[in-house]
């Protein structure tokens, strides 16, 4: 006789399982616990955090409060007070309304909820252990509920492992808790962690107040209102928020608040609207401060497409994606970024955030720097290679073994890369083929990745950009700015190997703007901030300020380049190692120190890039994965011309 296998779950299997889909990590539990105090009708939440929410997770809030026996259902599988039957899932107006937060959160962990509602005598307090339910008791309440996380993921070690630094996970809480400060601006927040206060709102109501408590008021002074389309006049709809102007450009997506009714999404369809509208105004990979809050008749939108109701669907997707672009474009069109000429489109453009006003008004065009980066607008100085650029680094050695001594300088008319071949290893050669979805976009296809260079030399500079050059095989380019960045690059990281990088004072101290989250960071790690060359400390007046920055030779020290790299590093600190991080940093400082595309250079000049350029361990990639040398073989000529 057979076996039979198939059994039905436990209610408590059943419980951690689901917890799995909604309760992801500890910003999955302030979420949910936050939603509900607003749900209840708070105009008050506290919400204090101990070891990035491993520890202790504690939501107050002065709402309506349960009675408890409401309490008791509350941590029941799929009861809710939001919604009875399936026509109300069309029209749903509340945070929550799927029942499952509350019972799948004590599935995990300890719970304590203190609650009283009004009308009743006193108050009650429950509490669960692994979804295990003891009293309610009576317990001398305010009215409002309290609800104390502990241990999460106590009784799941998989679940647990997979969490990240309490530093990480504070991060991702305090992005959560700043959304919902936005998004609800006639709400009173207290956020802290370990009894220190973070950020707070007033409750003003007034949505620049709570982007103050936010962002600061550097950020906030400067945001544009968004303009409403016409559109949107009579179709009980409504779109309101802000955003940055292009010259005030972040270093991330971070920065964007997006809220349909006043959740909080995360949805393809609003991500590629912003990032369409925004890219005629901000360079790639910058991002505006964006705050975003769309309101449509519940009937047009479904909530109920994943148990952490962060995404949404619309019915009307297309019409949506035009309100959205449309409101980007309107709100920024008298800030143009137009581009100057259509043959260089990606290297010059106008930056004069002036309203067209009067199209006779000149408009002033000037060098976009290679990486885009609007900051570093300076009058470039003539062009002279330092000294460290002609000179050798010491210990190189050759695929012929024959090694170079410190201070040997190149002797230009005596090239000693002649007649050696230069083959790229085989890892290198893996890099490279790794990093080319990089270049989507860029036309190059009549070009041969280069893995081989045979008896190379430069024969000219092409646009002051591009060096010519020829070896055994045939043509080959080099872009300079890309090679010079590799060269520094490598040098850099022998000079910083094993030490701290090398700061250097500011005349006069920075302001930094920085989101809540960035500021935990800067306190909790402010030594390895140090190693990293920046000294930033905390004045009277609650603002953080740089004191110095990595030692550089260029003159990118303006404040807002200075803000821009700082905000570089500390993006995702939490999601990578010290290592990383520096590794980041000297990327950027090689990028930031190398000839930009349009710096001429004389014969010695190009032919020491060369030189030092093949001396490095993989000289046809730049440290971000460009190819910094390509090709046109022989061959490829000759059937141009017609010739094979």
């Amino acid at each position: 006789m057979a076996t039979e296998k198939i059994k039905i779950l436990d209610g408590e299997v059943i419980n951690r399982i689901a917890a799995g889909e909604v309760v992801e990590r500890p910003a999955s539990v302030v979420k949910e616990l936050i939603e509900n105090a607003i749900d209840a009708g708070a105009t008050k939440i506290e919400v204090e955090i101990k070891e990035g929410g491993q520890k202790s997770i504690e939501i107050t809030d002065n709402g309506e409060g349960m009675t408890p026996n409401d309490a008791l259902l509350a941590f029941m599988p799929h009861a809710t007070s939001k919604i009875s039957n399936d026509e109300d899932l069309e029209t749903i107006t509340t945070l929550g309304f799927r029942g499952e937060a509350l019972p799948t959160i004590s599935a995990v962990s300890h719970v304590t909820l203190s609650t009283h509602c009004e009308g009743e005598p006193t108050g009650c307090r429950i509490t669960l252990d692994g979804g295990k339910i003891r009293g309610p008791e009576p317990e001398a309440y305010p009215k409002g509920t309290r609800i104390i996380v502990k241990n999460l993921f106590y009784n799941t070690p998989a679940r647990r492992k997979f969490l990240k630094s309490p530093a990480s996970e504070m991060a991702q809480i305090s992005d959560i808790v700043c959304h919902y400060i936005m998004g609800y601006p006639e709400i009173a927040f207290k956020f802290t962690k370990s009894n220190i206060k973070i950020t707070s709102s007033n409750g003003s109501g007034n949505l620049l107040d709570a982007v103050l408590a936010v962002y600061g008021p550097e950020v906030t002074k400067n945001l544009l209102p968004l303009k409403e389309p016409a559109s949107l006049a009579s179709s009980g709809m409504s779109l309101r928020g802000f955003i940055s102007p292009p010259n005030q450009a972040r270093p991330s997506s971070r920065y964007t608040t997006t809220l349909v009714n006043r959740r909080v999404v995360k949805t393809k369809l609003l991500n590629q609207a912003i990032s369409r509208a925004c890219s005629a105004f901000f360079p790639k990979g910058k991002f505006p401060v964006l705050i975003l809050d769309l309101r449509v008749p519940p009937e047009l939108i479904d909530v109920n497409v994943h148990p952490q109701k962060t995404e949404i669907r619309f019915k009307d997707e297309r019409w949506v994606f035009a309100i959205i672009w449309e409101a980007i474009q309107t709100s920024l069109s008298g800030l143009k970024m137009v581009s100057a000429s259509t043959q260089q489109t990606s290297t010059q453009t106008s930056i004069d955030f002036q309203p067209e006003l009067d199209p006779t008004i000149e408009t002033k065009t000037i060098e976009l720097p290679e990486d885009g980066n609007l900051s570093m607008f300076t009058p470039a100085p003539e062009f002279k290679l330092p000294d460290s650029y002609r000179t050798m680094p010491s210990g190189v050695t050759l695929s012929d073994n024959q090694s170079f001594s410190q201070n040997q300088t190149i002797n230009s008319n005596n090239s000693n890369y002649a007649n050696r071949v230069f083959d790229l290893n085989e890892s290198a050669t893996e890099t490279f083929s790794t990093t080319r979805p990089l270049l989507q976009g860029q036309s190059y296809s009549a070009f041969t990745p280069v893995v081989k260079l045979s008896n190379p030399k430069i024969l000219a500079q092409l646009k002051n950009t591009y060096l010519l050059g020829e070896d055994d095989e045939g043509l080959f380019i080099v872009d300079q700015h890309v090679a010079h960045e590799r060269v520094l690059f490598d040098q850099l990281v022998r000079t910083y190997k094993d030490k701290a990088i090398t700061a250097q004072p500011l005349l006069f101290p920075v302001p930094l703007k920085l989101l809540p989250s960035e500021r935990l960071i800067i306190k909790e790690q402010l030594d390895q901030i140090k190693n990293l060359g920046f000294s930033v400390e905390q004045e009277e007046d609650g603002l953080f300020y740089v004191t110095s920055v990595p030692v550089s030779d260029k003159k990118t020290n303006d404040n807002q380049s200075i803000q821009n790299l700082l905000s570089e590093i500390l993006n995702g600190w939490e999601g990578r190692s010290m290592a990383e991080i520096k590794t980041d940093l000297l990327k950027t400082m090689a990028c930031k120190a190398a000839i930009k595309a349009g710096d001429p250079l004389t014969a010695p000049e190009w032919n020491s890039l060369l030189e030092q350029l093949l001396r490095t361990d993989n000289p046809f990639t730049c440290p971000h994965g460009r190819p910094i040398v390509l090709r046109l073989t022989t061959r490829q000529i000759e059937v141009g011309f017609l010739r094979a």
